[in-house]
Parts: structure tokens; sequence; C-alpha cells
């Protein structure tokens, strides 16, 4: 059994009646593999039930054992995919706790993992009966740009279906820890607001995105919202977390207000959490209608007002981004790139018909957009490299792109660490036209490279 690895993904689909026997043959392969994974920095394993017709409880929790081993020893995401309505409800009651995910199809896992985003504006058909979860995940959903329609029942959900075919995303029969996975984010008008679940304790702080938070702030957003008006179990662990955020926030000039809280705090405890610029409001509305966080939020607003532009030390990490386009393009066609044309511009459109294109945000101690345009006749030489063939199709082709620009982000990421400037990074986009990055690009002010590869039009683009 080898798994077909796609989109840093590998995806084990073995085909047999399940049984013990099998399991443990299975479970042999899954640590033999550890190495393999880690080595390709691979970011989740999935084990599909497609072409499993019947399984053994026990055989399934074996399995279920050794993903989780393996997702502690290499640092990696597991999932159970693929499975059919009748196996459904038979893995929910072998995994109450939800321990290990479960997702109808790998496309849902890509999705509510936030392994591989489909585009924006994606209308979205989410069926699920419980309410709670549905709105956690709807709201999380939201905030990335996605339309979603909810809908509470198996009749609702089949006419939607009917109603909008292959134009929509579906998502039903998903079973995960969602708490565990994110927390809801929105960021209007200057202001940060980080969406709080029913039950918030200690076990905040590991799914809380510190690096990211740390980014806010060296952006220079000035407001913070916890908003608590849906918690009715707040652990007073979880307010010691958010304290150690506001220590960093003072030296930046930032609080942190808490809306909608519920918990009962003693007289000490507010006016400790105050000068460490930890505010408290009864709902988020008197939040952002008090005078002084209007005006640090406004503060915000002027400030990115002014440095539209590029900054020069994003300007000066510029070769580390060209170095390892080229080097990942020579890598993958044996070609030979040279330079141009490099100036300080709005993106200046190529012109040739067939540009595609991928790019990725940044953030961390610099931050940014990257955008790669070349020819498709590049990115159908890379496919061969990549995919063992050469791909015709645009479908074929935006994955390719999505590959490599995947792999110029990792040399990039490496190559800054070594100077100690640490960045996060966003999922690569794949655009399959010039038309459709410009129009992303169009409000940015960047440095454009013009070069030729292979003699073959490649142009890189850093934007703030």
């Amino acid at each position: 059994m080898r798994p077909v690895i796609k989109h840093d993904i590998a995806v084990y689909t073995p085909d047999v009646n399940l049984e013990m026997k099998q399991a443990k043959e299975i479970c042999e392969i899954l640590v033999s593999n550890c190495a393999t994974i880690r080595s390709l920095s691979l970011k989740a394993v999935y084990f599909s039930f497609e072409h499993v017709s019947s399984f053994d409880e026990g055989a399934v929790i074996l399995i279920a054992k050794s993903l989780l081993a393996m997702q502690t020893k290499v640092s990696i995401v597991v999932a159970f995919v693929g499975y059919n309505d009748e196996q459904f409800p038979k893995l929910k009651a072998l995994f109450p706790n939800k321990s290990l995910p479960l997702f109808r199809t790998e496309a849902m896992a890509n999705l509510l993992l936030g392994l591989k985003l489909p585009p924006l504006n994606q209308d979205i058909i989410y069926y699920e009966p419980d309410g709670m979860i549905q709105t956690l995940i709807s709201k999380e959903l939201e905030a990335k740009g996605y339309n979603v329609i909810l809908v509470n029942s198996a009749g609702e959900f089949s006419q939607k279906r009917k109603q909008f075919e292959d134009k929509a995303l579906y998502i039903y029969d998903i079973y995960f820890d969602v708490m565990g996975n994110f927390i809801p984010i929105t960021i209007n008008n200057g202001i940060v607001t980080y969406t709080l679940y029913k039950k918030v304790d200690k076990t905040v702080s590991l799914y809380f995105n510190v690096q990211a938070h740390n980014s806010r702030l060296r952006e220079g957003y000035k407001i913070f919202i916890f908003d608590a008006t849906e918690t009715t179990d707040f652990n007073l662990a979880a307010l010691d977390f958010i304290m150690s955020l506001a220590l960093n926030n003072v030296k930046f000039e930032a609080c942190i207000a808490i809306c909608g809280l519920k918990a009962q705090l003693d007289r000490d405890k507010v006016e400790l959490c105050n000068r460490s610029h930890v505010f408290f409001f009864n709902s988020v509305e008197e939040c952002r209608s008090n005078p002084k966080i209007q005006e640090l939020a406004k503060e915000h607003q002027k400030l990115e007002q002014k440095r539209k532009g590029l900054t020069k030390h994003l300007v000066a990490q510029l070769p580390v981004f060209i170095n390892a386009a080229v080097e990942t393009l020579t890598s993958l066609t044996g070609g030979e790139a040279k330079r141009t044309d490099y100036k300080v511009t709005t993106y200046n459109k190529v012109g040739n018909a067939d540009i595609m294109g991928g790019m990725i945000t940044f953030e961390g101690d610099i931050s940014g957009i990257v955008a790669l345009c070349l020819s498709k006749e590049l990115v159908q030489e890379a496919s061969v490299m990549i995919l063992g063939e050469e791909c015709q199709s645009d479908g074929e082709l935006l994955d390719v792109i999505l590959e490599f620009t995947n792999i110029i982000a990792g040399r990039s990421k490496a190559v800054l660490s070594e100077s100690n400037i640490s960045i996060g990074i966003s999922l690569p986009k794949a655009c399959k036209s010039e038309d459709e990055i410009a129009e992303i690009l169009s409000d940015k002010q960047g440095v454009q490279i013009n070069l030729l590869f292979n003699n073959k039009p490649l142009v890189l683009f850093l934007a703030h």
C-alpha cells in the first residue's frame, strides 16, 4: 500500500476488507513511512475508506492509534476520509472524543484544516444538524471570504445540491474538534477580533496563533478584541494567557478588550488587568463606540495609508525570493535565467496570452506578497519533474503552480530564518491568466523583476 502524494498530503487508500490482519500490515507501513514523511515536509496524512467495503472496529482503532502516534512523532495532521453513508455513524461512535478527525472527502479536510483553500467568494453549502458546530465553522469560513449557505435538514440539503450542482462546494458528514483547529478571526476598521467558544480554558494557548498575533502588533494594530459573548464556561487560566499577550502589547502601545464576559472577576483581578492594558466591556458594540478605542483604531488606519508602498527592510530580502524562484525552476526544468529589467512600479503586464502565475502572502518580521508569473510552457516543463508527465489541462497546470510556489515559499522561509528573520506563509494561490494576477495586484506598489527563463518570460513581483 503506497500513498498518493498531492498538495503536500499523503493519502493511503487500501483496497481491502479491513480486519485485524490487514490493519497490522497497514500499521507497519505507516511506521516505516514516518522518516520519509518527515523528510518530504508533508503537511498531512489521510487514511481513506473509499475502497474499504467493510471494517472490523478493532482494526480501525488500531490504525487510528498508529496515525495519532505518527502525528505526535512527525508533527503532522492526520484524518480519516472517504467513508460512505453507512460507515460514517460507525466511525463517529468509535471516536466520541473526536481524537481523530473525520471528513467525508479530501476537499473538505483540506478546507477545514486550512491545507488547500478554494478560490475566494466560493459558494459553500454546509449541512450540519448541530447548530453550535455549524455556527463556529461557518464564521471561520465567512471570515476567510467564502459565501456560506447553511442548511439544517437532509431534505433542504438535497434541494441545494440540485440547485447549485457543481457550482458549489459541499460540506457534510464531518466530525472533528473545532476548537482544536482554529479561533475565528475578523479584522475590520483597524480592529482585530478573536471570537471565543462556549468553553474557554488554558488550552486556548494551544490553538491561538501567537506568531500571527505578534505580526499584527508589528503591523501597527492597536486594538485586539476577545469576544466572549457566547462563552458560558470561562476558566481563569485563559485570562492568564490573555494577560501574557498583553505584556507584549504594552511596548507597541496596544491594548486588549474582553467583551461580553459573564464570569465574575474580583476587583483586584480587574484592576490588575487594567494596569496590563486589558479592559472589559459589556459588548463588542460598547467597545467599538468607546472614544479611546476609536482613537487607537484610527492610528492603525493612518499608519496603513502611509506605508502602502515598499519598506527598505522588505526590499533588502528581495534576492532571497529571486534566488528561491530561479533555483526551483532550474532544478525542475534544467533551464537558465537571465534578468532583463528591474524597477519599482505597479504590476506591468507581460502581455502574452499564455501567462499563468502563483502568489503567496507572508507576515512576521517582514510582511508582504510575492507573485510569480510565467508562461504556460514553463509550467508544462516543470510538470514533468513534479508529476512525471507533461500536463496539458489548465486544472493540472494550476496544481503544478501551487506545488512549486509552495517549494519557493519553503526555500525562502528557510533562508530568511538563517538571518533570524521569521515569517509565516499563507497557502499559495494559483492564477490561470495574467488578467487575474493583475487584478489582485492592481493597488500595490512593488518591485517587478522581469526575467527570461529558457527564453520564456518569467516575472517576480514583491510588494508590501
